[in-house]
């Protein structure tokens, strides 16, 4: 049975994004000594495990960041659609977007908190 087939009699699949609620910065970096090149693609296949099947299938899907862990990091869910039926999942996306809005959300990293670079930056120079 492929994927057509073992989905064929629903609307819409629910998954997580990721198995996991996110990869540590740095991790899986070409630069990172500790891994070789067969871990760095097992660990890039097993966390996209959910999305994969989407990718190689091509039904249309979409990641939107619903919730929040205890850290304040995006917790990403993917809506899955049927094959040629975007409008669905686009009227889907939206409505969970309204029912659970996320633009506003910040983890405590990010781009442009310059108030919290200023510590990171100063743990990260290298000792006098």
């Amino acid at each position: 049975m492929d994927i057509a087939e073992a989905t064929a009699r629903f609307d819409l699949l629910l998954t997580p994004v990721m198995p996991m609620v996110s990869i540590p910065h740095g991790l899986y970096s070409l630069s990172n000594d500790n891994y070789s090149v067969r871990s760095w693609v097992e660990g890039d296949v097993a966390s996209c495990i959910y999305t994969m099947a989407s990718n190689v299938s091509g039904r249309p899907a979409v990641s939107l960041p619903l919730f929040q862990s205890e850290q304040g990091l995006p917790i990403g869910v993917q809506v899955v659609g049927r094959f040629g039926d975007e409008a669905t999942l686009v009227r889907v996306a939206r409505d969970l977007e309204e029912a659970l809005p996320w633009a506003s959300r910040r983890p405590p990293v990010f781009v442009g908190n310059t108030e919290l670079a200023a510590p990171l930056n100063r743990r990260r120079s290298p000792s006098a």
